[in-house]
């Protein structure tokens, strides 16, 4: 994967630094990576872990790291010194992942099929935010700042939680700023808190510092 994201950062640094001149609209395509911290841990639940039931370790992990992809789209030209945008951006992150014990297997011992085995569990998430973000340019656009105040975000926890519950909704905020390397590229850094709404019983408020790189349209 990491190879993968190398090749994928050269290419686009290469294209934007050949001189392609476009016309830019003011939005932008962008593409993060960074670590990110769930706020309680997923350990000793039904799917996470099998409840520990064998003393085999609990999936408890917080932190990991985060990868999103997004779309940016002016929605105004100007409100007062910045312009306004329509974010949408996919984002997955993965706290968690440790070989526990199995709870398919677990389950079919009980009723006299199987046998016990242990297996790497992943604790993750993937969430879609749909959010205004109003941006500011500065120093000729070559650094722009941006805020997220209010966001929505549709939440998938995986695994469900021990009431097998995996959808969720949460408010969604964040901070950045970017510097315009050319016209065609942004590189910027940005932080994100996702605060779900915990029902029913899933514990998935978690926050992102990543890198991103951007570009421009």
């Amino acid at each position: 994967m990491k190879r993968a994201l190398y090749l994928f950062f050269c290419t686009i640094f290469t294209l934007a630094f050949v001189g392609i001149s476009h016309a830019e609209l003011g939005g932008q395509v962008f593409y993060r990576y960074g670590l990110t911290s769930l706020n309680n841990d997923r350990g000793g639940e039904v799917f996470t872990d099998t409840l520990n039931v064998f003393s085999e370790g609990k999936n408890d992990d917080t932190s990991g790291w985060d990868i999103s992809a997004g779309l940016d789209i002016p929605l105004t030209s100007e409100i007062g010194p910045g312009v306004l945008l329509g974010e949408v951006m996919l984002d997955y992150a993965r706290f968690s992942q440790e070989k526990v014990t199995q709870t398919t297997t677990t389950l079919l011992q009980l009723d006299g099929v199987g046998t016990h085995k242990t297996k790497k569990v992943t604790v993750s998430e993937l969430t879609v935010v749909v959010a205004p973000k109003y941006r500011l340019d500065v120093l000729n656009g070559k650094v722009r700042p941006w805020i997220i105040p209010a966001g929505l975000a549709f939440m998938v926890n995986s695994p469900p939680s021990d009431d097998t519950t995996y959808l969720d909704i949460g408010y969604h905020l964040g901070v950045g700023v970017e510097y315009r390397v050319v016209d065609l590229l942004s590189v910027g850094v940005d932080w994100r808190y996702t605060i779900a709404s915990g029902e029913p019983d899933i514990k998935a408020t978690y926050s992102t510092f990543a890198l991103y790189l951007g570009i421009n349209f």
